[in-house]
């Protein structure tokens, strides 16, 4: 620990389902953003930023510990609705951002979603804690939350409540050393009907013609679970569906704001990081479904599903303003490069026993004249028995363990149409990416928590048995 002065405080917005593509400094035409617009035009943005796993909890364990589904053992959403999955510490005393920086000297919270297991009480390293132990839930309301593990009901809107509690935490701690929060907002998580949205803010969209969001014929896997079957071919649900997301959107946006406001008032945004992203993407159509990894059966690693917003600001520190990052980035780097600024050495993963720690700093990319000709382009992602390769130019999926796979050529085909697995004239290319995803994870899996362990994901989420006691029998 350099101490306060030299040492930024960190804010990591960590939002739900929400896809880059919805956001103005990444080219939508339509949402209002000027939040995350600022924070492209006052810092870095990255183009190329993805998830390890395209749903919530593993994602987000992704994040936080900076190792994989295979390490840490959570491969799907954890249903804490289920008695057993709450009871369950699903990260099983793994160093988190919060340990990890807590040790470092920072002050430590979070505000909102957590969704990694025992969402009733403060993660490990966070003297505060406004949070959800009963998961997703609806947007307004009655809502159950606690504050530092005490049961607390509250009415309203959750972004406002999350916001409030954002700013309690800067008002309330300590000026002698930084702070890490934490903050995890929910509104673009479905449902992304207009009914579940601010009703000023689905009305701007009233005209919104939708330009930036594809519409091609439905996935033959598509599943959209909650999503009635008369409404898939619904045109006027559609139109509602997507303005709700847009509404949800600029909600988001307007609570980051609010953030930065309260910061800059109290002159603590030039000593402090801020990074948005989200824990995975989000489709509303996009490759003929909508949402995430599980919204198709089998399961799926389209780029819509992957690709995260990833925007890094820091107004009075070594950041570029308005720089672009073209190098491919996952939240293992994120997770490392956050332990490189804080001053925290993990090294090759020594401070866990379940293997070494795949990502990457990427603080060098964050400065202006800095690009990484060896920066490697190569990422890797799993959806329990799912594994994935993604070059610049190949995505290889494998579908433990008998299929079936994709093998899509990114550069021809970045909309991931054609399949070219099992084609004889891919036979080669296919082979190398398969061996390759092998030894990626021989070095990156614990045995007893690989999601190989299990073969075939349960037909909604981690509370049906056969998935939860395949992983708790190997614990």
């Amino acid at each position: 620990m350099t101490g306060a002065a030299s040492t930024p405080n960190i804010l990591l917005v960590l939002a739900d389902d929400h896809g880059p593509w919805s956001i103005g400094c990444y080219g939508n035409h339509e949402t209002q953003t000027p939040a995350m617009d600022r924070l492209a035009r006052e810092g870095v943005r990255f183009v190329q930023a993805l998830t390890p796993s395209p749903v919530c909890s593993p994602a987000r364990a992704c994040l936080l510990t900076g190792q994989t589904p295979s390490q840490t053992g959570i491969h799907d959403w954890i249903d804490e609705s289920q008695p057993a999955c709450r009871r369950d510490a699903w990260l099983n005393g793994r160093l988190t951002l919060f340990r990890l920086l807590a040790n470092a000297g920072y002050h430590c919270g979070l505000s909102g979603k957590w969704h990694v297991g025992h969402s009733d009480r403060n993660p490990d390293g966070a003297a505060f804690c406004f949070g959800m132990p009963r998961g997703q839930g609806v947007q307004d309301g009655l809502h159950d939350f606690h504050l530092n593990g005490q049961p607390l009901q509250l009415t309203g809107r959750k972004s406002d409540l999350i916001t409030e509690h954002a700013l309690r935490f800067f008002d309330e701690a300590p000026t002698d050393r930084p702070f890490f929060l934490n903050v995890g907002y929910t509104a673009t998580h479905s449902d992304y009907h207009t009914r579940s949205q601010r009703p000023d803010l689905v009305a701007r969209y009233d005209d919104a013609e939708f330009m930036d969001i594809p519409e091609p014929p439905p996935h033959p896997w598509r599943k959209n679970e909650g999503f009635p079957e008369h409404e898939l071919c619904d045109p006027a649900q559609h139109r509602a569906r997507k303005q709700g997301y847009y509404a949800a959107v600029t909600e988001t946006d307007e609570h980051l704001g609010r953030l930065l406001s309260h910061l800059e008032a109290r002159g603590q945004l030039g000593r402090t990081l801020v990074v948005y992203t989200s824990d995975h993407g989000c489709a509303l159509g996009h490759q003929g479904f909508w949402g995430k990894g599980n919204s198709t059966r089998p399961l799926n690693m389209y780029e819509v599903s992957l690709r995260v917003p990833l925007l890094v600001c820091h107004p009075g520190g070594p950041v570029a303003a308005g720089k672009t990052v073209e190098s491919a980035v996952d939240h293992y780097d994120t997770f490392a490069t956050l332990c490189d600024i804080a001053g925290v050495d993990v090294g090759d993963g020594n401070v866990s026993a379940t293997g070494r720690y795949p990502g990457r700093s990427y603080r060098h990319l964050l400065a202006r004249d800095v690009v990484d000709a060896d920066w490697g382009q190569v990422k890797f992602g799993e959806y329990g028995d799912l594994r994935m390769i993604r070059t610049p130019e190949w995505k290889y999926v494998r579908r433990y363990p008998d299929g079936p796979d994709d093998l899509f050529h990114l550069t021809d085909d970045p909309e991931e149409q054609i399949n070219l697995a099992g084609s004889a004239a891919h036979a080669n290319r296919q082979s190398a990416l398969a061996n390759q995803l092998e030894r990626w994870y021989a070095r990156h899996e614990d045995p007893h928590f690989s999601g190989l362990n299990v073969r075939s994901l349960p037909p909604h989420n981690l509370g049906a048995e056969a998935w939860r006691d395949g992983i708790r029998e190997a614990r």
